[in-house]
């Protein structure tokens, strides 16, 4: 129901306004009635009406006025202006200010209530826009806090995206990881589900702020955040905030707390703590809430994201061959009695989250392979199932990474190629060629003797000769002189390379 303020100096006509038209039909209830301007700004301050109704002549603040300092406020509720004088130039300041309609007395009920429906139908479309806004924008926000907590960025890109955030270098962090809620990943009602218990949350705890944010599929928490003159994220805070969204699950729900740290560089230091927190759950299952503690060291160790960085780079160098051994070492390291299921698919979609961040700098299509992996399809529920489908895409994965390896490697021999022919008489090393097309060298030699089949040394210099011949036919030039235009300094050197190549000297190719 929305509310309206009725104001104005006349006790009749503000009696009248109460019952002139049925304001319960027409989507209102009265909260409140004022005299003159000054105690109506007070009711608009204490009462937040949608709308206000006011006569242009009050004592004390005048309607134009009321609507004026109204407006100037945090406040903005819908004006519309009364008044017995039909002057322009009250209409026109009105207009001015914003009001939404200007009516003369003595008022038509008709009028007044097509004024009033006009004005609740703007009203309930701006707040499914507003609403629609600030689902969008949480949504969002989730999408970068999840990235942020889960992976390790560099220093550049993380201070890119912080500033999306409310996390202040000197803000204290903790975060909470929820297990047994079902929450299906990227679905939109579900992170509106988690916003608005942030802000519920928010509301009864002052001074800190609330970020969800959601992993994988089934995987959510939040992220507490206080300010530097904010409260500590002590646990009798933690255990306030939990108390207000726990009524909100329907399941029986567990949580797993972080230490406390500061600032945004933390984040994937305290997402790592909550889940090494919950692995302690495991050992206990009478609790409710779990928090990080240092004897949870030697359990996080078991947490591989060591070894996630390994089999990365192994997809990533299209090793193939690798990664049968290496996916069964993954999911043996990470299963057993050290993490729950949901946990295991939540570290191998993490391996993908990687994986498309890579597939991206390369220009592959991300969109596409996110259909693949990110389908909706509901979660594997066997460990093996999941190892074996985890395989799969693995595999796919690092055949793509290995075709586009190829395929830039061509790219990288024939620049390397025309580098050569086009200052073959400098003097040139693998390694100058290498730092011009931004390669290591070794593996640009190794890639050009399999495209070649000839060392870039031996290649250099049959280009070399090559041209040595075009100019033996061509000018009469004698051998030192060629010798020195092709790039040898010494012109023994230059005659014996020449001969192993073509199995004459450079004197009786000239004669002959």
């Amino acid at each position: 129901m929305l509310k309206v303020l009725l104001a104005d100096d006349e006790p009749l006509m503000l009696e009248g306004l109460c019952f002139l038209v049925d304001w319960t039909e027409l989507g209102f209830e009265i909260c409140g009635t004022a005299m003159d301007g000054d105690d109506a700004l007070q009711l608009i301050q204490s009462l937040n009406p949608d709308l206000v109704i006011t006569d242009v002549r009050m004592p004390v603040i005048d309607g134009l006025e009321l609507i004026k300092q109204a407006q100037g406020g945090a406040l903005q509720p819908k004006f519309i202006i009364i008044s017995g004088y039909a002057d322009f130039q009250y209409a026109k300041t009105a207009i001015q200010y914003g009001v939404c309609n200007y009516l003369t007395k003595p008022l038509d009920e008709g009028e007044l209530e097509s004024a009033v429906k006009n004005i609740a139908s703007e009203i309930q479309s701006e707040r499914k826009s507003d609403a629609y806004r600030r689902a969008e924008t949480a949504y969002v926000q989730t999408e970068l806090l999840s990235q942020l907590l889960t992976r390790e960025y560099a220093p550049q890109e993380l201070e890119q995206a912080i500033r999306q955030l409310p996390i202040g270098d000197d803000s204290r962090i903790r975060c909470m990881l929820v297990y047994g809620a079902a929450l299906e990943h990227g679905n939109v009602r579900g992170c509106q589900l988690l916003d608005r218990l942030s802000r519920l949350a928010e509301q009864q705890i002052e001074h800190i702020t609330v970020l969800p944010f959601v992993i994988g599929q089934d995987k959510h928490g939040y992220v507490l955040i206080s300010g530097p003159d904010g409260p500590e994220l002590t646990p009798l805070l933690v255990t306030r905030f939990i108390r207000c969204i726990r009524n909100d699950y329907e399941e029986n729900v567990t949580f797993s707390v972080s230490d406390e740290h500061r600032g945004p560089y933390s984040l994937n230091t305290v997402f790592q703590e909550a889940v090494a927190a919950g692995v302690s759950r495991l050992d206990n299952r009478h609790q409710e809430v779990y928090y990080y503690e240092e004897e949870n060291l030697e359990q996080q160790l078991l947490l591989p994201s060591a070894f996630m960085k390994s089999l990365t780079k192994a997809v990533v160098e299209g090793r193939v061959d690798e990664l049968p051994g290496r996916v069964r070492e993954f999911f043996a390291v990470i299963s057993g009695d050290h993490a729950s299921k949901p946990w295991i698919s939540a570290y191998a979609a993490n391996i993908k989250v990687e994986l498309l961040h890579e597939i991206g700098r390369r220009g592959g299509s991300t969109a596409d392979w996110e259909r693949k992996w990110f389908n909706g399809s509901p979660a594997l529920t066997m460990q093996s199932d999941l190892e074996k489908q985890t395989l799969t895409e693995l595999r796919e994965a690092a055949e793509w990474f290995a075709e586009e390896d190829g395929v830039q490697a061509d790219q990288n021999i024939s620049k390397a190629i025309e580098f050569i022919r086009d200052h073959y008489p400098e003097k040139l090393k693998l390694q100058d060629i290498a730092e011009v097309l931004h390669v290591n060298a070794a593996y640009l030699g190794q890639r050009f003797k399999k495209k070649l089949g000839i060392s870039f040394n031996e290649y250099y210099h049959a280009v070399r000769i090559e041209e040595a011949m075009k100019l033996l036919r061509r000018t009469d030039l004698n051998i030192c002189e060629i010798a020195a235009r092709v790039g040898y300094a010494d012109t023994d050197q230059f005659t014996a390379k020449f001969k192993a190549i073509n199995g004459i000297s450079p004197s009786v190719y000239k004669k002959g």
